[in-house]
């Protein structure tokens, strides 16, 4: 990962909008033209290619019920297991999952929370999140389209970003990024999980999600699990002594 926090090997694909370096320039203060590719002569804007939009999920989720294959395999039970191994305080005040999807991680999260708000765009996902949680009282499950809905006037201690952004691009993804460290408390973790493979629509590799999250926080990088599968980074303010 390059001191960046964007991974230079990746370029976005054709159809992303002219104005991104500018709007990602606003966030991160970073250069990323090398990572636009140029837009064919005659394109008119935006084609084809630009996958960041909520139908294109949709379809992907109604293609496959499980499209990050979050579920029925080892390995992503490995990973849930090492995103809650890396929390080092047993509890939290409050904690927030974007892009919960169905809700497999919300149920462990919560025994660890004393309020936990997951959120989704897929209605259908968040029928099975509600489903898998409606035993629970400290968990409220809602429906928003990030990054332009987030919930700035909430405050949360621990933010997991797991298996989101993969459809984002830049400068959608420095939005939310600025927008998770517009709600940290004081004490606060921030909790990145994605896998490295790629599928068809994914714009953004795991070490540019994760580096542009690095450069953008402001927080100390406290672990990091580095896996030929997936990566986990976890930043924080938060005082290690005494959780």
């Amino acid at each position: 990962m390059t001191t960046s926090g964007c991974d230079r090997n990746h370029r976005l694909p054709l159809g992303v909008s002219t104005g991104i370096t500018e709007r990602v320039r606003a966030f991160t203060h970073l250069d990323v033209s090398h990572y636009i590719e140029p837009e064919p002569t005659g394109s008119g804007g935006k084609g084809s290619a630009d996958m960041t939009n909520l139908e294109h999920l949709n379809d992907l989720y109604g293609l496959a019920e499980d499209p990050w294959h979050m579920r029925g395999d080892w390995l992503a039970e490995r990973r849930r297991d090492l995103v809650l191994a890396s929390l080092h305080h047993a509890r939290y005040t409050a904690t927030f999952v974007p892009g919960c999807g169905s809700g497999r991680l919300l149920p462990d999260l919560a025994k660890r929370s004393e309020y936990l708000y997951g959120v989704d765009d897929n209605r259908d996902k968040l029928a099975l999140a509600r489903s898998r949680t409606e035993h629970l009282s400290n968990v409220e499950i809602g429906y928003r389209q990030l990054p332009v809905d987030w919930p700035m006037e909430r405050r949360f201690d621990l933010i997991v970003l797991s298996e989101m952004g993969y459809l984002m691009d830049l400068a959608d993804w420095a939005a939310l990024a600025g927008s998770v460290r517009s709600s940290l408390t004081p004490d606060a973790t921030v909790v990145a999980s994605h896998r490295n493979h790629h599928f068809a629509g994914r714009q953004l590799g795991t070490d540019t999600l994760h580096g542009t999250l690095d450069s953008m926080l402001g927080l100390t990088r406290q672990t990091r699990v580095i896996d030929s599968e997936f990566a986990i980074d976890v930043w924080t303010n938060r005082d290690l002594v005494g959780s």
